[in-house]
């Protein structure tokens, strides 16, 4: 039986059955009226009040007559009124004084009365009204009547109305009883479970599940896609740590392809300051090999080639720091890198005819904690991309400074360059976005500076006016000891990659 069969059995079926008991009460008191014993009262309407007396408590035994009163009228005197017991038992013949009356009551007393004084003068005596009958004996002197009442409608109206409210009550308490059970408390049970559904809360089961109603098969449903949502949030969880695999991986070749691609970038640099001591290591070589050098000469030329395997020692030493064995996050001077990266990329710079002005604090206030490798990456990228923002000819400029405020260190990297349009501000830290021509940037360089800065929890931001050049600012936790030891930048750089 569904929800909508039940409620309406309740609102419209016991209603029902209510207003056929009350019918059926007015009809059992319709069918109850003694029609034999009133015909054979109205039968002896014109006889003496006493020879009635048969007629009258005869139904009264049997029970047709509800109850009867015998009324008195005498000239200038009140009336009197009995009920046919009293006046017919007190008073067996005519002769015999009847009691004092006993119908005291004088709502009943009027009521009888103006059912006997409508019946007078009436063809025949007497008038019949719903359940009672009111005869008039005659105009002897004392007059008398006879009212019988043979079904009380007060009676009747009583049982309906007590029926009637029996009914309404009954009716609110099913009521009540059947929408808290069958509606309110399962709407209950619904709603816990979706709340508990959109916190993220799947293994649940509501009850009721098995009923054959409305309630009945939401509940099955809701069920159903818990189970469902459940077992989707698995797979989603599966494919989500997989795909961070893949992620990293992808991130881990990134870093790989930066260094490779950064080597192309320094190779230039690194000939050039190779080649130079080469050079006059060779020419020093071809003189002693030929052995007529005096020993001053020969000492001169041979200071002269340790000095320049010194300078290539340096050099190499310098370019290998951009291969990191290890990453170990620990206190790290961030001016110390700051410095360190303009070194490196000095050659760059100076082969562009660009001014490098540096300013940081002093050793030790510049304190971040995080892997020196990384945070060389970061600066040397900003500063061949600041270099490669200024258009060649240009009298170039690149500010590098770091400061630290109450509870950051922040490094700044600002050039004179071009600039960069509104349009691609949002997206300059994108993976494979890219200004340059093909074959000129990756579109690799900003991203990983961008994830190396967020996995220190830090920020980065961008200032930039098209034609007045940029401004990237790097945000760093500051170091809360800063009496900690920072390692050196110098030997744990890892190389940029320029887009």
């Amino acid at each position: 039986m569904s929800l909508r069969t039940k409620l309406l059995a309740v609102f419209v079926g016991l209603p029902g059955a209510i207003l056929l008991v009350a019918l059926a009460l007015l009809i059992r008191a319709d069918q109850t009226v003694p029609m034999e014993a009133v015909d054979e009262l109205l039968h002896l309407q014109g006889e003496d009040v006493q020879i009635l007396a048969p007629a009258v408590l005869r139904p009264l035994d049997a029970g047709d007559f509800t109850d009867a009163y015998v009324i008195e009228e005498r000239r200038d005197k009140p009336v009197r009124i009995w009920t046919a017991r009293q006046f017919y038992e007190s008073a067996p013949d005519r002769d015999a004084p009847p009691a004092q009356p006993d119908v005291t009551d004088e709502d009943l007393r009027s009521r009888l009365l103006r059912y006997l004084r409508n019946a007078q003068g009436l063809a025949p005596p007497h008038k019949q009204t719903q359940s009672y009958v009111a005869m008039d004996l005659g105009p002897s002197r004392p007059r008398y009547g006879i009212v019988v009442e043979w079904g009380s409608p007060r009676a009747v109206a009583r049982a309906v109305y007590w029926v009637m409210i029996g009914g309404i009550a009954l009716m609110m308490v099913l009521s009540y009883v059947l929408i808290s059970r069958l509606v309110v408390k399962p709407l209950t049970k619904l709603s816990a479970a979706a709340d508990r559904i959109a916190e993220g809360d799947y293994n649940i089961t509501i009850e009721g599940e098995h009923g054959a109603d409305e309630v009945g098969r939401t509940v099955r449903a809701m069920n159903r896609m818990a189970r469902e949502i459940a077992e989707y949030q698995g797979h989603l969880e599966d494919r989500v740590l997989s795909a961070l695999g893949r992620m990293k991986k992808a991130e881990q070749h990134l870093a790989i392809a930066q260094r490779l691609a950064a080597t192309g970038t320094l190779a230039s640099g690194l000939a050039h300051e190779i080649n130079n001591p080469l050079g006059g290591m060779k020419n020093a070589v071809r003189a002693l090999a030929r052995g007529d050098l005096s020993p001053e000469r020969t000492e001169l030329y041979l200071d002269l080639i340790t000095d320049g395997l010194g300078r290539v020692e340096q050099t190499v030493k310098k370019f290998l720091s951009f291969t990191p064995r290890t990453i170990e996050p620990h206190p790290v001077d961030l001016s110390d890198v700051a410095e360190k990266s303009v070194a490196l990329a000095m050659h760059k710079l100076e082969k562009q005819n660009i001014e490098v002005e540096t300013t940081v604090p002093p050793a030790g206030e510049a304190i971040v904690f995080g892997d020196p490798h990384e945070l060389q990456q970061v600066a040397l990228n900003l500063l061949l991309n600041a270099a490669d923002a200024i258009e060649e000819g240009k009298a170039g400029r690149i500010d590098v400074s770091v400061e630290r405020t109450s509870d950051e260190v922040v490094l700044a990297v600002t050039d004179n360059g071009s600039g960069i349009s509104p349009e691609d501000q949002d997206r300059v830290f994108d993976i494979f976005f890219t200004t340059k021509s093909v074959g000129e940037g990756s579109g690799m360089g900003l991203a990983v500076v961008h994830n190396i800065v967020t996995n220190h929890g830090g920020r980065i931001e961008l200032t930039s006016e098209p034609g007045a050049g940029t401004t990237f600012q790097v945000f760093l936790p500051g170091e809360s000891t800063p009496d900690a030891q920072p390692a050196p930048a110098a030997a744990e750089a890892r190389p940029p990659n320029p887009s």
